[in-house]
């Protein structure tokens, strides 16, 4: 039966008899085109074949997913085109010259081409036959392989220099036959590396009463989380869990100078951040808002697929399932990790961020399940990092903070409890956002004592004489700026970074006339976009629980009418995938 449209009236939870939830789902299906319960993904992306990928509807895990297209405002489909397509035409030429030289095989070996070469053709050519495809091997591989292109592209650039004409199916077929698959990594030689991690001993850790992990090495010394099966859920946990080394390591076989790329210093991906503000707005019954937001969160999944990276597979696979499972919104969740799936295997084929995704499935029913592979899933992440010779250090103690901080997120409570029976405490991950900053102050700084009190920040665990440290650092930025060491650029970023400090400080001692002050002058100096609105939601709540409705109510009045909104929707409405 074909959905009825929803009224956007009616949308506060009190409503609906499961405590709001399909409340909110209806409004981010009325406001942003998307539908996310009934595990129904219509939005985003046209149906399309771009790399080799089952042909089953089943690949990610989650059943039968239906074609994904675009939806206009008015919730009519419509094919649009990726604004980077257009970016690659303007290419072509001089990129197919550049790299016809290039003669690469299976397996690194020099392809066997046939006597034709690859000279445009004025009549149409249709490689019907395997052998058809030989003069444009090489070029083929340059492009799906060394340049990453998606299918699409390279069916354009081939149709328009070539005039080969062949449909996504036979590309993908053709590919095969050669061997040309993307993350098909080979088994890494053991690490050097004398680390702590390297040398511990086993342990093992009780995942749940129907499984077991056994953290162990295996014949190549090199860590291998294994599944003792006692249940069908554990094969597709295994299958995730060895999906995190997979990438890791195909992603530095892929580029060795992947190890000293700079992952967790400077400016923080907004991604993240807008899953959770749409999450407190949700909270807040703000549910127009929170569904734009939300749109332009899944929006932001493809290009961080687009550039892979060792912190945006972690913000996919951990940091984004974390925030989604502590807000206690199943149907969100399950929404996010198909859609996930789906792009990654619509890109990549075959991918590990697919099989992550897949092997959530059987454990959405019981949240405390879920938590506990988002910690295994962050320790291996961890510690295969920690194994890796020649990774920056720093890049190490991030991912094994952000382990240390999922181990101590509190379980949650089962679905069925509303956000409103829930323990008003803070979300664990967001603080680990803040690890960006906290390296790019390290990196400025270059102050042992502004690393201490970094460190006691994160962890929450305050030493005395911490606020009169930090505001020494403050007056130290003053005296950097005012003698010209120091960017003005830099001074503002590591101004609301120890403002912050400041206002976390007094918040854990109960201090809420210094809290609410250090945190108005917090939001002054925040650029009026989700991180103001973070900020300010957090500050409105913790007036209202302190009985201070009038002063809740002003820092309300004054983020709704931000121009941010109005932003968010432009971008929604402007921004194609992959531009």
């Amino acid at each position: 039966m074909p959905r009825q449209p929803r009224s956007p009236l009616g949308m506060d939870g009190s409503t609906s008899p499961d405590g709001g939830r399909l409340a909110l789902l209806a409004a981010a299906e009325n406001m942003t085109g998307l539908i996310l319960d009934d595990h129904e993904i219509k939005a985003f992306i046209k149906k399309e074949e771009s790399s080799p990928a089952p042909d089953d509807d089943d690949a990610v895990g989650f059943g039968r997913i239906p074609a994904l297209k675009f939806k206009t405002a008015g919730g009519a489909s419509s094919s649009r085109t990726s604004a980077g397509a257009g970016a690659t035409r303007t290419s072509v030429s001089q990129h197919l010259h550049h790299h016809q030289g290039m003669k690469t095989g299976k397996g690194g070996k020099p392809p066997k081409i046939s006597g034709r070469g690859p000279h445009p053709s004025p009549h149409a050519i249709i490689p019907r036959r395997a052998e058809d495809w030989d003069p444009w091997k090489s070029i083929l591989y340059s492009l799906y392989i060394t340049e990453n292109r998606i299918l699409r592209d390279i069916i354009e650039i081939m149709d328009q220099r070539y005039n080969l004409k062949a449909t996504p199916k036979m590309y993908k077929n053709q590919f095969a036959r050669w061997g040309f698959f993307k993350y098909s990594v080979k088994r890494r030689p053991p690490p050097k590396s004398s680390s702590a991690s390297s040398s511990s001993p086993p342990t093992q850790e009780e995942f749940d009463g129907d499984a077991t992990m056994l953290m162990r090495r295996d014949s190549d010394d090199v860590l291998s989380p294994t599944i003792l099966y006692q249940s069908k859920g554990s094969r597709a946990v295994q299958s995730g869990l060895t999906a995190v080394r997979r990438f890791l390591e195909g992603h530095i076989d892929q580029d060795a100078a992947n190890l000293q790329h700079e992952e967790v210093a400077g400016f923080i991906d907004p991604c993240y951040r807008y899953f959770k503000v749409a999450m407190d707005l949700f909270d807040l019954r703000e549910n127009v808002e929170g569904g734009r937001v939300l749109r332009l969160a899944f929006l932001q999944i493809e290009r961080k697929m687009s550039t892979p990276t060792m912190k945006t597979f972690s913000d996919l696979c951990v940091l984004i399932p974390h925030i989604l499972l502590e807000s206690g919104r199943k149907e969100v969740l399950g929404a996010y990790l198909q859609y996930l799936g789906r792009l990654a295997t619509l890109k990549y084929g075959k991918h590990p961020v697919s099989e992550i995704a897949a092997s959530f499935g059987e454990l959405l029913g019981r949240p405390e399940d879920v938590m506990g592979y988002i910690k295994l899933l962050s320790k291996v992440h961890s510690d295969t990092i920690s194994d890796m010779p020649g990774v920056l250090d720093r890049t190490r103690i991030w991912a094994s903070n952000q382990h240390l901080a999922c181990e101590n997120s509190t379980d949650p409570p089962p679905w069925s409890l509303s956000r409103t029976t829930r323990p008003a405490e803070e979300h664990h991950m967001i603080r680990l956002e803040a690890q960006s900053v906290f390296w790019a102050q390290s990196l400025i700084m270059m102050d042992p004592e502004s690393d201490a009190l970094a460190q006691q920040w994160l962890m929450k665990r305050f030493e005395p004489g911490f606020a009169e440290k930090t505001k020494g650092l403050l007056e130290k930025v003053k005296r950097r700026v005012a003698a010209g060491t120091l960017p003005a650029m830099f001074a503002s970023m590591l101004e609301a970074l120890f403002v912050g400090w400041l206002n976390d400080y007094y918040e854990m001692l109960g201090d809420l006339d210094k809290t609410f002050e250090w945190g108005r002058r917090g939001l002054t100096l925040s650029t009026p976009n989700e991180q103001y609105v973070l900020w300010s939601i957090h500050l409105e709540n913790l007036m209202r629980r302190s009985g201070r409705d009038s002063e809740a109510d002003e820092l309300k009045a004054k983020r709704q009418s931000l121009e941010w909104m109005e932003e968010v929707r432009t971008q929604v409405e402007s921004m194609n995938l992959g531009s």
